[in-house]
């Protein structure tokens, strides 16, 4: 595109398009040719798309598992990947049950709910408190604002492979998470979890979905392809009773 063309797409004069492709063009977004003194598409918009197609693909494996967990349940099924080091939700599959009225982010509170914490425990202690240095506030008045105390439950983490959130995140609602392996021993790359409100769950319920979610993540692990990051648009349909996410 020219510089014209650019100004008319957008409604604004040369002298302001000139600028937005500039800056765009130093960010490697964009490509000027120097002959015919047109913009391109730089490689980062190029990768942008691989990303979001390499996304969908993940998704298309995991999806029947997560789904077949949601039914097992009938429980809000959680379904996070690692980006830049830290775990952010990209996918929800409803059960059969009423829904759970708790809207999912990309970005969470990692000392309070079931899947920042089961994060945590794959980290060493230092790591830990370097992650948790600016403070753990308290979400609800259940929430674990003590280092010393986060750093115990972890050990436990760590141990049973099961991180468990009652209530510190939001009031009446727990949560069981835990982590996905590659190949089961591999590198952690996810994470998967089962929120339900106590009102309805027991916390014998919860016993019975630590099982069903450590046999969903070995699934998830044996089926993961190579790990992905990518974009995808928020409020996009992926079946009915599923959503995903994007930041």
């Amino acid at each position: 595109m020219s510089i014209s063309d650019i100004a008319k797409e957008l409604d604004v004069n040369k002298s302001i398009a000139l600028r937005i492709a500039s800056t765009l063009e130093a960010l490697n977004y964009l490509y000027r040719n120097s002959e015919n003194k047109r913009y391109y598409a730089g490689y980062k918009i190029s990768n942008l798309g691989m990303r979001l197609l390499g996304r969908a693909r993940l998704l298309d494996e995991c999806l029947p598992i997560l789904r077949q967990l949601a039914e097992q349940t009938g429980e809000l099924v959680l379904f996070s990947v690692l980006d830049r080091d830290v775990p952010r939700w990209v996918l929800a599959v409803t059960g059969i049950r009423r829904r759970l009225q708790v809207e999912p982010m990309t970005s969470m509170e990692l000392h309070s709910t079931a899947t920042g914490k089961a994060w945590l425990a794959t980290l060493a202690d230092e790591d830990v408190r370097q992650r948790l240095q600016g403070g753990m506030r308290a979400v609800t008045p259940y929430t674990i604002t003590d280092l010393e105390k986060m750093l115990a439950e972890l050990d436990g983490i760590r141990q049973s492979g099961i991180s468990f959130s009652n209530q510190e995140n939001e009031t009446g609602i727990a949560s069981v998470a835990t982590g996905i392996r590659r190949h089961r021993t591999g590198p952690y790359v996810g994470f998967v979890s089962v929120t339900a409100p106590l009102v309805r769950a027991s916390m014998e319920d919860f016993d019975r979905y630590r099982s069903l979610i450590r046999k969903a993540a070995e699934s998830l692990g044996d089926r993961w392809p190579l790990a992905i990051t990518g974009e995808l648009s928020e409020g996009t349909k992926f079946g009915e009773g599923t959503q995903i996410y994007s930041q």
